[in-house]
């Protein structure tokens, strides 16, 4: 049966307003930084056969992984799907973007027919591995933490608490993870009840009809641009350097609407924890398209049917088990991002969409956590800031300044205050990093940088590692590359004495320096009372040579204090006398 498109046009509109809601009541149902303020999340809305019809609006690449986890859920449990259950999965082989992304699925029932699937996905600060969050001293990933292949965590519509037990008791932050988790039930029902509701208005014809247009749709609408592309074969080649310098290669073959990616080339799954499973690698693949070639499109489970992605089994971007996975999302999964960003860009240029061609965005990972116990003598951990990148410059403009990593779209910092309330640390500054970016005709987008102290306790454990130390994001057609990562600690500086008389700038303390260049890692320091760490993001690339900038610009710059007069002079040619 034929229904009206009108009504089709009103009923995916809704659905897609249901999906933004369902974020929205987990990001104020929740507790944790990251979630409320970081908005690091996903959700989606799929057909009752699994096929993703709402794509997350929130970060892109949950999109992906929900849907894989969605598959993975409904294998698992085949013939025995039941109104009111939801899934809990965490598992990176069963879609997670890494094992501290702990995705809740729920079947929608009308009248006992499965007619649609909600789900979502947020970042959870501990799972309970060798250390806190992340593990990157873990050889396989056992370690790294408690492993949900999908799992009923709700049964007819109550938590089970068994499982949610099992969960708590092997984190280490249970006071926020639990009002979490819970959160992201809440999220589900809410969007669940909202479904219904459209069915009993309109039918479930009506409902199943929708979904079948919007994929068509979404599908005609990505064939029709990527015959804008350059038909043809792109090569690129990204590196990334912890332990060693790791290589990632890939081919894009531009065919007649359609786009095939191969990863033939890239190096081996690795011993440590920078691997990322399959479903990660995909998703951020994933993510790039649809932010730099479909923004304005309809995305959804047409739009990737167009889409092959072809990556060898047990290399660094589709590993096995037991290879360590959990710096997956934020390490190799960026990679994923930066090389399809690349080869995108080259399909790009001298196309009607040209202007969507850019440099390479930042994309190195500076993680600093520090865990020990609050002046009430509770458990802490607390991470900070790990992307403060500039965005890569555009064909015809200058990149975002702090803009996170390229596909991160809808995330925000959270503010320095929420960190300050619930932990025992001091910031000492946040800002943008003059001289960051990449030069070019149009600059890339400035790194900021933070500093901070603990405060009301003498020590904690420090668990820091950095991707980017040695490679910066890369420019494009003339344009220079960004800044590179750092991390900086300077040890028994006087800072707590002075705090009553000024605070002064990070570059005028006094103390020893630790610059992490040497080694990838400072496992197991020690941070005491009057230490300060320094951290820098990374700067986009520029595009096209800084000789044809805008002299205005340059001035402009220089008047924003983000430009130095000597950087000037000497990149662009420019004398402010």
């Amino acid at each position: 049966m034929k229904i009206d498109p009108i009504l089709t046009e009103i009923i995916s509109n809704r659905l897609l307003q249901i999906g933004y809601e369902g974020g929205l009541v987990l990001q104020r149902c929740a507790v944790s930084p990251g979630v409320v303020e970081g908005r690091d999340l996903g959700f989606n809305v799929s057909d009752a056969s699994g096929r993703t019809v709402v794509y997350s609006t929130w970060m892109p690449r949950h999109g992906t992984t929900l849907s894989y986890m969605l598959q993975s859920c409904m294998n698992r449990f085949e013939g025995d799907i039941r109104p009111g259950d939801m899934y809990l999965v965490n598992d990176p082989h069963s879609g997670a973007l890494h094992i501290l992304d702990l995705a809740v699925m729920m079947p929608i029932h009308y009248n006992g027919e499965l007619v649609a699937w909600v789900g979502n996905a947020t970042h959870h600060v501990d799972v309970g591995a060798m250390t806190p969050g992340r593990a990157p001293l873990a050889t396989d990933w056992h370690q790294e933490g408690i492993i949900f292949k999908p799992t009923r965590i709700v049964e007819g519509g109550k938590i089970r608490d068994d499982i949610f037990n099992l969960f708590l008791d092997n984190v280490r932050m249970p006071r926020y993870q639990s009002l979490d988790l819970k959160a992201q039930i809440s999220a589900n029902f809410a969007a669940a009840e909202k479904i219904l509701a459209l069915v009993e208005r309109y039918g479930t014809d009506a409902l199943k009809e929708t979904f079948e247009s919007s994929i068509q749709l979404a599908q005609a609408q990505a064939r029709e641009r990527i015959s804008f592309l350059k038909r043809g074969e792109y090569e690129a080649c990204e590196y990334l350097d912890y332990d060693k310098m790791y290589v990632i290669k890939a081919r894009l073959t531009v065919n007649e609407g359609t786009l095939s990616f191969d990863f033939a080339g890239t190096d081996p799954e690795a011993k440590t924890f920078i691997n990322c499973a399959l479903p990660c690698a995909v998703a951020n693949l994933h993510n790039i398209l649809a932010c730099q070639l479909f923004p304005d499109l309809t995305v959804n489970a047409g739009t990737f049917d167009l889409v092959d992605v072809s990556i060898p089994s047990g290399t660094l971007i589709n590993c096995n088990p037991p290879a360590p996975c959990s710096g997956a999302s934020t390490i190799t999964g960026w990679r994923v991002q930066g090389i399809t960003m690349a080869l995108l860009t080259q399909a790009l240029m001298a196309t009607k969409r040209e202007n969507y061609a850019m440099a390479e965005w930042g994309w190195g990972f500076t993680d600093v956590q520090w865990s020990g116990t609050d002046p009430l003598g509770r458990w802490y951990t607390v991470r900070g800031d790990a992307s403060l990148h500039g965005g890569g410059a555009r064909a015809d403009s200058d990149g975002i300044d702090v803009s996170n990593i390229a596909g991160s779209t809808n995330t925000a910092l959270p503010s320095i205050e929420s960190y300050e309330y619930r932990y025992p640390i001091l910031y000492l500054s946040r800002g943008l990093l003059a001289d960051s970016d990449g030069a070019g005709q149009f600059r890339g987008g400035r790194a900021g940088y933070w500093s901070r102290c603990l405060y009301g306790v003498e020590s904690a454990s420090d668990l820091s590692f950095y991707i980017g130390r040695d490679v910066g994001s890369k420019g494009y057609a003339g344009g220079e590359d960004g800044t590179s990562s750092q991390i900086i600690i300077k040890r028994g500086t006087d800072i707590l004495a002075r705090l009553h008389k000024e605070v002064p700038l990070y570059d005028e303390l006094d103390g020893k320096e630790e610059l992490l260049t040497q080694q990838p890692s400072a496992l197991g320091l020690s941070i005491n009372a009057g230490d300060v760490v320094y951290v820098r993001g990374m700067g986009g690339g520029g595009f096209g040579p800084p000789e044809l900038r805008d002299k205005e610009a340059v001035l402009a710059d220089i008047e924003e204090g983000l430009l130095s007069p000597e950087r000037a002079d000497r990149v662009y040619g420019v004398s402010v006398n």
